[in-house]
């Protein structure tokens, strides 16, 4: 059955692209069949790096899956569709892919790749919560580190909204703001005591986070005090957030990949050896672990407190 992988950074420049293409390059070249879609908000520019024509880009959504317009690339297994945010915007993202929900399961593709880019909006945490996993691309220095805070406390905030509203939970959670200020040091801490204030809507309070299944890739790793960064970071989100991320793999943004963007080649059609291949290796092999093994620990929230 196909698995739908939303891509993304909480900032530029962590390799999100660059990255996401190679994985599913190197998931064809095993013999997956891969659907890579590009949704970045800018209208996107992997078609470029993979070498196909801007002519040849499709700016229009279909409203059926089965008649989306998907675009032949020069990788075995390997289709594409560009700019899934259409042209006019009237439609998110998430949109689309829960009205082709059923179409996506009969489809033949082992892995469908959403490439939402770097920017942080309804429509990225819409995804997450659609999606069979995601991937977080950030880089272990301050600005990255501040901006992935943000996207956690933002994440957050949207899932607890939605139980608020659906479960009518918004009066208990302004009164534990307000009653029980000097206990909520984290957002962790407010789902304990709104558990314990809606004990009937405990396991649907717990669903805001032990819904989530994240996964962390970390470019630009040069030095161990950064990789101590790395393996620390998702510590630091479970005792302040309460998701559970998982450490996916770790690159260090080499000269290779700087040749592959100026000579909009992948690293995997020339490199079949190395650290990239490497660490592609072990995101695709710890992807598929969590995609096809781990079972989801849903309902476990009261456990892990």
């Amino acid at each position: 059955m196909v698995k739908l992988v939303t891509a993304f950074s909480p900032k530029g420049g962590a390799g999100t692209s660059i990255i996401t293409t190679n994985l599913s390059i190197y998931l064809a070249q095993k013999g997956k069949k891969v659907l890579l879609m590009d949704a970045a908000p800018n209208g996107g520019s992997l078609h470029a790096y993979l070498n196909l024509p801007s002519y040849a880009v499709s700016d229009e959504v279909a409203e059926h899956f089965s008649i989306l317009p998907l675009i032949g690339s020069d990788y075995q297994n390997l289709s594409f569709f560009s700019n899934l945010r259409s042209a006019s915007g009237t439609s998110k993202v998430y949109e689309h892919l829960t009205r082709w929900k059923t179409e996506l399961k009969q489809s033949q593709f082992d892995f469908i790749f959403i490439d939402m880019g770097a920017h942080i909006d309804d429509d990225l945490f819409e995804m997450i919560g659609l999606s069979d996993y995601s991937l977080m691309f950030i880089c272990p220095d301050p600005v990255s580190i501040e901006k992935s805070n943000y996207f956690m406390k933002q994440l957050f905030n949207h899932r607890l909204k939605n139980i608020e509203q659906k479960y009518d939970l918004s009066f208990s959670v302004q009164n534990l703001k307000r009653s029980r200020k000097p206990l909520l040091f984290t957002p962790r801490n407010l789902l304990l005591l709104l558990s314990e204030a809606s004990p009937r809507h405990s396991s649907h309070i717990a669903a805001v986070i032990n819904d989530v299944k994240l996964g962390v890739v970390y470019n630009e790793i040069k030095s161990s005090s950064e990789r101590d960064i790395a393996n620390i970071y998702q510590l630091l989100v479970r005792n302040s957030y309460g998701f559970e991320t998982v450490l996916m793999g770790e690159l260090s943004y080499s000269d290779v990949i700087t040749s592959s963007i100026n000579n909009m080649k992948p690293v995997v059609t020339f490199e079949k050896k190395g650290d990239f291949v490497d660490a592609l290796d072990t995101i695709g092999s710890n992807l598929s672990h969590q995609l096809f093994q781990k079972k989801r620990e849903i309902g476990d929230y009261d456990k892990k407190s």
